[in-house]
């Protein structure tokens, strides 16, 4: 018994030891965020230092701007009217200068850090592609796959552009921002500053759960949807053998069991989310209505002037809610650079290894082949990633740290890899009936009212609190009393918007929810229904293999559901705050409400182009590099007949000239994306310019008062820029018409033999004689073999022997050869 404890104890110990091998083996794989600029060249290195700088000058410009508008609102609030138009000028002036430099430090930041990006990953590509081909044969044997090494060169490489292109220069900026931010807090008025400051953990801590419980409840509902999948594959993979059996119903069962566990797991997501969401904008109000209440008190007691809290307020708020998330990708043991890394590292160890000891060049190339596989027997998730898989957006904050309009679009992980779905007909794309689509989710009507009346109070929170907002500003410059009393009621007024939020976004997430993942549901169903009552021939077609329906099924539903559902919860919302802003704006002043809405292209504009750079200007690098990848496809297809030929050489030639061409576009990209992005800041910061000048006017002529002002200032420019930002968000209209295509085409098709139909006539009496005369036969996929050419024969009913049964297979088996 001791003997068996004893080694019992030992076996343990030495999992325990190869375990912790393992962990630190892959520590040790991993690669540093500062070797992603191993490659960067001279002018490389010059881009990335200009890119820097303009990246902390446009995010310092954030902090400044709350400087400026501190001093506008004490000039607005302080100023007598017959004086204020030259006072106001001179504050204008500084938003021009503002608009200058901040454009041009946003433009030089988008551009060098997107130039220097695509430089450096187009050279990445061509040496991963030389340490591919130096493999010896034996790797493309057994450690990797074709489809592996291109998912890998397309995929893995665009996470590294990513990485080391606008990412850089995003998360360099959104630093600056934060850090700018607290100092302009701390210079301007350290007391409330420390105040506000201790709510930030709470603000970090609400967006942090929230996230966390976002992604959790995403896994769970992939794994929910995968486990349909499963049994899609499964089934259309063996159709031959469900459609011998009967089986079609026994799939259909179980499909509809999975899509219900995937349902339910989609609507309690849809009501965490809404929590999460609905207590981070909580947190969010009762953090404004702390500052207001505290600021008043500075006021009174330490002598601050409005300006002043405000500009403490917006600064903290700025630079608390700018920091993102920077991935750092390249920690991926597996992924692409990490590979590349070591495979370098390798190349310099052959190239000593010839000059020094030729025998060991054999083993430097198996530990190559090892390094390189080190996650080849799974395929990556990340390596179908490209641009369009980064649509989910969280959009909280809109200028001076106010939040704004927030739209959360819940998609769903399945089958990103295009290349399984049929491409469908421009025609049948505009022939789609969005009235068909909507009766798809017909049932659920009830539900989807519900779920816009929420929505229409979620999109008026924001106008209102804008109201709050110039009110909270004409408070500051009330008489001790007024102030003291005042600040208590718009602080709970704060509060009680918290909680409005708190309720109509849960609400209003639950109920699309339901709505959703019903439609969802529906689609799924009725369209496995239809494919597994097809006829076996209709399966030979490459476009209805088990990947192809697979990718259909779980893409193509969760595309509808955001052109139908998603997308009406975000009209509702838009039409609420159009509408609320408007009403707001036209109560306060019709004249400068209507200056504010001619200039509100302009904001639209520069809403949409800041709504871009969050998503990111970088173009689908997947279809842009789609030649070089299959030059590569070619080259390690045919490794073999490439390696006998020493054609190395010349396949790395042909595919860095292909890359030639997307270099040169991903260049041109990010000048003009940088012109943008800068031309937005410029357009922002001008239009504020124009509108408090306008203001000053009115005022000066005794036509609008300081509250008014700031009342249709905050209400109409919220509305606007909330708009651009959610419209920004709205799903792709064609890619959804293209799935809506795509199902449509499965639910009218009609099979030829359809064992679904129980029309024709039942046999009362059946006698079981087969006889075939004069039969020919050919695959409908393979025309050219034939099969049965002019049989004939008959078997009476019970004289059926194994000869004649052996006969009939041999002669099907001799066509097939």
């Amino acid at each position: 018994m001791e003997g068996g404890s004893g080694g019992g104890d030992g076996k343990a110990e030495v999992n325990n030891n190869s375990g912790s091998q393992a962990k630190a083996d892959q520590e040790k794989q991993k690669v540093a965020f500062y070797k992603l600029f191993a490659f960067a060249d001279r002018l490389d290195i010059a881009l990335m230092i200009v890119g820097t700088i303009s990246a902390v000058g446009n995010g310092l410009s954030q902090p400044l701007m709350t400087l400026v508008f501190g001093n506008l609102i004490n000039t607005f609030g302080s100023t007598d009217p017959g004086h204020i138009v030259p006072l106001i000028s001179k504050v204008s002036l500084k938003f021009v200068y503002l608009a200058i430099g901040t454009g041009a430090a946003a433009l030089l930041q988008v551009a060098c850090w997107m130039v220097t990006g695509e430089r450096q990953a187009a050279r990445i590509r061509g040496k991963y592609m030389k340490a591919i081909l130096r493999q010896d044969i034996g790797f493309f044997d057994t450690e990797t796959s074709t489809g592996e090494i291109i998912g890998r060169m397309s995929g893995d490489t665009i996470l590294i552009q990513e990485a080391m292109g606008e990412k850089v220069g995003k998360f360099i900026q959104l630093c600056s921002t934060f850090l700018g931010g607290f100092m302009i807090a701390f210079v301007k008025g350290w007391r409330l500053a420390i105040v506000l400051l201790a709510t930030i953990p709470a603000i970090v801590i609400a967006g942090a759960t929230m996230a966390t419980i976002m992604a959790r409840m995403s896994s769970r509902g992939q794994t929910a949807y995968a486990e349909a999948g499963n049994i899609v594959e499964q089934t259309v993979g063996s159709i031959r053998t469900v459609a011998s059996f009967t089986g079609e119903k026994q799939a259909i069962e179980k499909y509809n069991q999975k899509l219900k566990v995937a349902y339910n797991t989609m609507v309690q997501q849809g009501l965490v989310t809404g929590l999460g969401l609905g207590i981070f904008m909580l947190v969010i109000f009762c953090t404004y209505a702390l500052a207001v209440w505290y600021g008043s008190k500075m006021i009174i007691r330490h002598g601050y002037n409005g300006g002043q809290v405000i500009n403490v307020i917006f600064a903290l708020m700025t630079g608390g809610m700018s920091l993102g998330t920077h991935n750092e990708l390249t920690k991926d043991p597996e992924g692409a650079y990490s590979q590349l890394i070591r495979l370098q590292e390798g190349s310099k160890v052959d190239n000593e290894a010839q000059t020094s000891d030729p025998n060991r060049m054999d083993t430097s190339l198996d530990t190559d082949r090892t390094l390189l596989s080190s996650g080849s027997r799974r395929l990556s998730m990340r390596r179908s990633i490209s641009r369009g898989s980064s649509g989910n957006r969280h959009s909280f904050t809109i200028g001076f740290g106010i939040p704004g309009p927030v739209d959360i679009q819940e998609s769903e992980v399945g089958h990103e890899d295009d290349h399984d779905r049929p491409k469908v007909d421009p025609e049948k794309r505009k022939t789609v009936s969005i009235r068909r689509l909507a009766a798809l989710n017909k049932p659920e009507a009830p539900v989807l009212l519900l779920g816009a009346i929420a929505a229409a109070g979620h999109g008026v929170i924001f106008p209102i609190f804008a109201l709050l907002l110039s009110k909270a500003i004409r408070m500051f410059y009330e008489p001790p009393n007024e102030l003291r009393h005042d600040s208590r009621k718009w602080a709970l007024v704060y509060v009680g918007l918290g909680c409005a939020a708190l309720l109509v976004i849960p609400v209003q997430n639950f109920f699309f929810g339901v709505a959703g993942g019903k439609l969802v549901e529906r689609i799924r169903s009725l369209s496995f229904q239809k494919v597994v009552h097809q006829q076996v021939s209709w399966f030979d077609d490459p476009a209805n293999s088990s990947g192809a329906i697979g990718a259909r099924l779980s893409t193509d539903a969760s595309t509808i559901k955001s052109l139908v559902g998603d997308a009406l919860a975000l009209i509702v919302q838009n039409i609420a705050t159009i509408i609320a802003g408007l009403i707001i704006g036209f109560t306060a002043n019709w004249k400068l409400t209507l200056v504010v809405l001619a200039v509100s292209p302009l904001m639209l504009l520069q809403g949409t182009l800041q709504a871009k750079f969050l998503k990111g200007f970088s173009a689908d690098a997947k279809l842009m590099y789609e030649e070089a990848s299959q030059v590569a496809n070619d080259a390690i297809g045919s490794i073999r007949t490439v390696a006998s030929f020493c054609s190395e050489k010349k396949v790395i030639e042909a595919y860095e000239k292909k890359c030639e061409g997307p270099l040169k576009q991903g260049v041109r990209l990010g000048v003009v994306s940088g012109s943008g992005f800068g031309f937005s800041f410029f357009l922002m910061f001008c239009t504020n310019a124009l509108v408090f000048y306008v203001g000053a006017i009115l005022v000066k002529h005794g036509q609008a008062t300081f509250e008014q002002v700031f009342k249709v200032f905050f209400a109409v420019t919220i509305s606007a820029m909330g708009v651009s930002q959610s419209t920004s968000m709205a799903p792709d209209s064609n890619k959804a018409k293209d799935s809506s295509a795509s199902i449509f085409q499965i639910l009218d098709s009609k099979p030829k033999i359809d064992s679904s139909s129980n029309e024709g006539v039942t046999l009362s009496h059946l006698i079981g004689d087969i006889e075939l005369e004069h039969v020919s036969f050919k695959y409908p996929m393979r025309p050219d073999v034939q099969i049965f050419r002019d049989i004939c024969l008959k078997m009476p009913s019970g004289k059926i022997t194994d000869g004649a049964y052996a006969s009939l297979v041999a002669l099907n088996s001799s066509s097939n050869t």
